[in-house]
């Protein structure tokens, strides 16, 4: 019990010293959302999820609580996210240390502590650990391993007392985040492959009290959602949820899979086109990969009885991290720039990690230390870079936030507003005007009471990214980058012409033209440089 309480603060001082430059990150886009609801409302609202079209009580007991107790205060949040994320790499190697012995895998405990070392540090974490909105990821993590932990157990005493327990979590994480619809398959899997890799008798009654109580606990979620919801699936809802495109679903499981196993998000650009957009999309292949994982499961279940415990171990952690992708198989596989979308790796990728050590546990001690070292050294690499665009990106954004000042102009016309950061989301905005003004708004304690318009925003790729302002015309201008690798945005995809009571905006390819229709007398025309603001005035020459 000491060594497992000091291997938890080993994983606690790896987590906070990787993640310290991302002290005050994260507080940005969604959580920009729910700051403003829970502004606007109060405990009593976590019934009804402040609104939200999904049943996420739990999630907003903790999210609210802590937003209540520590509003943006970076340290607290910074301090709570790592160590539920050193939690969870614990959790995993208590689990494995179990796991392992219960399966008959002769695994060194050094092993499983580079994997959870692994996991810790690996650089498709990032966006769930230092994005706010993303609390819920880590809390269903720390669920599902609670579960995998407290499950045999059960098998092996038939305590009620862990059944009720077990029973309560997963109740309760069903109250988090869909992703928990899943694990009654990856539960009930796991009890299936436990029967031939213990070869211990465990009485019948006892997977179907647990397996049962876990369908039965879902079927009760599913009427919840039907009777409050007026769906079977909340968030993005059943249309989204239950669209059923077999070889669409399986092509984004093969991307996911190719990039959780090689560092994909980090290939060049016209490396992930061509691994994505045209290997991984073909349907030819994708029918034969989805041919070939039949037939492994078909051989499996044909040879389960004389299989040994690490395939196993192999078959059931890689079944389990591509269950865990299905939710969102579904959904656009994004893969330009780095760590969109990453909190949708951040369970699945457990599992993967866990199919790795099953078949490094075959080799020598001479080939799996080198590989995971040399590994883990890439994953640091590869998370700090990431990291730095969190830092970089929040460094500009507060900025931004706390040198405005343009309170008193009734209109103000952006001209640039920083989208995100190579990926990193920054003041990117859907269906309002403006995500500059929601971020003085909500974080600033003076907010702008005028009309504020983000005519475009970018993607910035250094921090120095900005540019040049050219008046082309009596209430004209072009606005053009000053680097190359820059696009513009708009309501978060890539921009295109339109017009509003105020002016017209063409995209010309790199510049855009600007012309104003009615141009206010107290207004300000400003432009981002770095992270200074800019301001322009229109010549009377011209």
């Amino acid at each position: 019990m000491k060594s497992n309480k000091i291997i938890f603060l080993l994983f606690l001082v790896i987590t906070l010293v990787s993640y310290f430059t991302t002290i005050g990150a994260g507080f940005v886009y969604d959580f920009l959302g729910w700051q403003n609801v829970y502004d606007h409302g109060n405990f009593l609202d976590i019934i009804n999820c402040f609104g939200y079209n999904g049943n996420h009580q739990i999630l907003h007991l903790f999210f609210y609580s802590i937003y209540s107790v520590f509003h943006i205060q970076g340290l607290p949040w910074y301090l709570i996210f790592c160590t539920l994320h050193a939690f969870n790499g614990w959790l995993l190697y208590l689990w494995l240390t179990k796991i392992t012995v219960r399966w008959n895998l002769k695994t060194p405990s050094l092993l499983s502590l580079l994997i959870c070392i692994l996991f810790l540090v690996h650089p498709y974490s990032v966006e769930a650990v230092v994005w706010k909105v993303c609390l819920h990821y880590l809390l269903s993590l720390l669920t599902i391993l609670t579960l995998l932990i407290i499950v045999p157990k059960f098998l092996d005493t038939g305590s009620k007392k862990i059944l009720l327990y077990s029973f309560l979590v997963y109740g309760l994480s069903l109250f988090l985040l869909e992703i928990s619809y899943i694990t009654p398959v990856v539960i009930s899997l796991f009890i299936l492959v436990d029967v031939f890799a213990t070869k211990k008798p465990t009485p019948g009654k006892y997977r179907f009290y647990i397996a049962g109580g876990f369908w039965g606990l879902l079927l009760l979620s599913l009427l919840l959602n039907k009777w409050t919801l007026g769906t079977w699936v909340g968030h993005y809802g059943a249309a989204t949820h239950l669209n059923i495109n077999i070889m669409g679903m399986m092509s984004n499981e093969i991307k996911y899979l190719f990039k959780h196993l090689l560092d994909a998000r980090y290939f060049s650009f016209d490396a992930k086109y061509y691994l994505f957009d045209t290997i991984l999309s073909n349907p030819e292949l994708v029918f034969f990969i989805l041919t070939l994982f039949i037939s492994g499961m078909l051989l499996y279940a044909l040879k389960i009885k004389k299989i040994p415990g690490y395939i196993h171990l192999a078959f059931w952690s890689l079944a389990a991290s591509m269950l865990y992708v299905l939710p969102v198989s579904n959904l656009f596989f994004f893969h330009l720039q780095i760590g969109t979308n990453d909190r949708f790796s951040y369970i699945p990728l457990v599992f993967l990690l866990v199919t790795i050590l099953s078949l490094l546990s075959k080799t020598t001690r001479w080939i799996w230390m080198p590989v995971l070292v040399m590994s883990i050294f890439l994953q640091v690499w590869l998370q700090q870079k990431t990291i730095n665009e969190w830092k970089n990106s929040t460094v500009i954004l507060q900025h931004l936030r706390d040198t405005f000042r343009w309170h008193d102009h009734s209109h103000v016309f952006i001209l640039n507003s920083p989208d995100n950061m190579n990926g990193i989301v920054m003041t990117s905005i859907i269906g309002d005007p403006s995500g500059i003004e929601e971020l003085i708004d909500l974080q600033t304690t003076r907010p702008y009471d005028g009309e504020m318009f983000d005519v475009f925003q970018y993607n910035m790729t250094s921090v120095n990214d900005g540019v040049t302002v050219e008046q082309t015309g009596p209430m004209e201008l072009t606005v053009t980058f000053k680097q190359w690798g820059n696009w513009w945005h708009r309501n978060g995809i890539g921009a295109g012409s339109y017009e509003n009571e105020y002016y017209k905006a063409e995209v010309l390819d790199y510049p855009y033209r600007l012309t104003f229709k009615n141009l206010p007398a107290n207004c300000a025309i400003i432009y981002q440089d770095g992270k200074e603001w800019k301001e322009f005035e229109f010549s009377e020459e011209r």
